[in-house]
């Protein structure tokens, strides 16, 4: 047998060698050499090329980080005011919003979350649906460069729907401010965006995108539970929850110290509830809650006069809830019409007193002096008021208007309260001591910025 030397893996000795193809180059071999230098050549260009873009890239990342920088928050509000509301469209479960659809009232002979005097259950009940929010107020100098200042204020999350989480809180808190924020159980702080605001009541509606929401650890909230403050009582107890002093949240007691007043507020007329419970800066917005943990009123303002302690104001919840309604189904509120004086009651005592000091100083003019028992002392005018365009002075004193007789303040806002914005209102005062005026006013608007 012959000796084969080729032998391949599974061919058995003796069998004939397969044939194999051998490829033999003809190109000489200086043509190989030069286009083996070409290729060289061009791998070259294109590793300089790609070096010099990157280098370009790196330059301008560094050049361009401060503009990037100061474009971001600028860019992150034309997102959340123009760019994600028409992308993330859920108007129509905003319009249907209502209260009676979303807050279970409390049933008859429902045990109150306060069974413990330490109120935890009432607290860890509520406290989870309390925001803190932080107003990022309008900075300083040549073209606002200096930091602006920040006002501290608290939410209520009230709704929610496929796109977005709901707030309300008070108008003061997010008025005049560049960007508003919101901290949801102790969160990174997440841009806000306003839904509507009515200066008039001192409420408004601001909305986080539940995508903003995620990226700072946020997946699900807590919706607060509104009551009927109609049904509260004098004596009943409550609890305020809040973002006193901008410290975050914490809580204070008390009970509901009065079911039905008015105050005038820098420029607007509230009805409120009164409790002793602590109300500090901060605590705006916030919720005050009955012992079954629901929403009966949204504070709005304390009493700041070192002579008197405990005197905390909110909106009360019958009077806010159809307010926050219409803020959620329209956006915007009609403004409430504006007279444009700061106030006080003139009194019997004011009267006898002042009488007794003008017939000292002039006894022979004693007969001449008007001096009115009662009435509406106008302690300031207004700049831009329709008071000042209509000629009403400090110190003049409102006896009447459009010929109902005005003895103190409450009847001057009861007496407003029927008007609309653009009605003539006569006002009967009395001038100097020495004259009777009428004085017609057209009354404007409320002048508290809208947006």
């Amino acid at each position: 047998m012959d000796y084969n030397p080729f032998r391949k893996s599974g061919v058995t000795e003796g069998s004939a060698p397969e044939k194999v193809d051998v490829i033999v180059h003809t190109t000489p071999l200086e043509t190989l050499y030069a286009q083996n230098e070409i290729e060289k050549s061009r791998h070259k260009r294109q590793t300089k090329k790609t070096n010099a873009i990157i280098a370009i890239v790196l330059i301008l990342s560094l050049v361009a980080a401060p503009l990037i920088g100061i474009g971001v928050g600028a860019g992150a509000r034309l997102m959340n005011a123009y760019v994600l509301p028409r992308i993330l469209n859920d108007s129509a479960q905003r319009e249907n919003f209502a209260f009676e659809n979303v807050h279970t009232p409390v049933r008859i002979g429902e045990t109150p979350l306060v069974a413990r005097q330490n109120y935890v259950d009432l607290v860890n009940a509520v406290k989870p649906s309390v925001v803190t929010i932080a107003a990022e107020l309008p900075g300083t100098g040549i073209f606002g460069l200096n930091q602006g200042q920040e006002r501290a204020g608290t939410g209520i999350i009230m709704y929610e729907t496929s796109t977005r989480y709901y707030i309300a809180t008070n108008a003061h808190v997010i008025a005049g401010s560049n960007m508003v924020s919101v901290s949801i159980n102790g969160s990174e702080y997440i841009a806000a965006v306003p839904i509507g605001r009515d200066d008039d009541n001192d409420l408004a509606v601001i909305a986080v995108y539940k995508g903003n929401a995620i990226e700072a650890g946020v997946y699900s909230v807590t919706l607060a539970r509104f009551g009927d403050s109609s049904q509260a009582q004098v004596g009943e107890i409550v609890v305020a929850i809040g973002n006193a002093m901008g410290e975050g949240i914490s809580v204070t007691n008390g009970i509901i110290s009065a079911t039905n007043n008015t105050i005038f507020v820098e420029g607007i007329i509230l009805d409120v509830m009164q409790t002793n419970a602590a109300i500090n800066r901060g605590n705006s917005g916030g919720p005050l809650v009955n012992a079954y943990g629901e929403v009966i009123g949204i504070n709005t303002a304390k009493f700041a006069e070192r002579l008197a302690e405990g005197m905390g104001y909110a909106i009360p919840s019958h009077v806010a809830k159809p307010i926050l309604e219409r803020i959620m189904q329209e956006g915007t509120a009609p403004r409430r019409p504006m007279i444009g004086i700061t106030m006080d009651n003139w009194t019997t005592v004011m009267s006898e007193t002042f009488l007794a000091g003008l017939i000292e100083l002039y006894p022979d003019e004693a007969a001449d002096f008007i001096v009115p028992e009662q009435g509406v002392l106008v302690v300031n005018v207004l700049t831009g008021s329709p008071a000042l365009s209509a000629g009403l002075q400090r110190h003049d004193i409102i006896i009447a208007t459009d010929g109902v007789v005005i003895t103190n303040s409450d009847d001057l806002i009861e007496f407003m309260s029927g008007q609309q914005v653009g009605n003539t209102v006569v006002f009967t005062i009395v001038r100097d001591s020495s004259e009777v005026l009428d004085i017609p006013i057209v009354l404007a608007p409320n002048m508290s910025p809208q947006f």
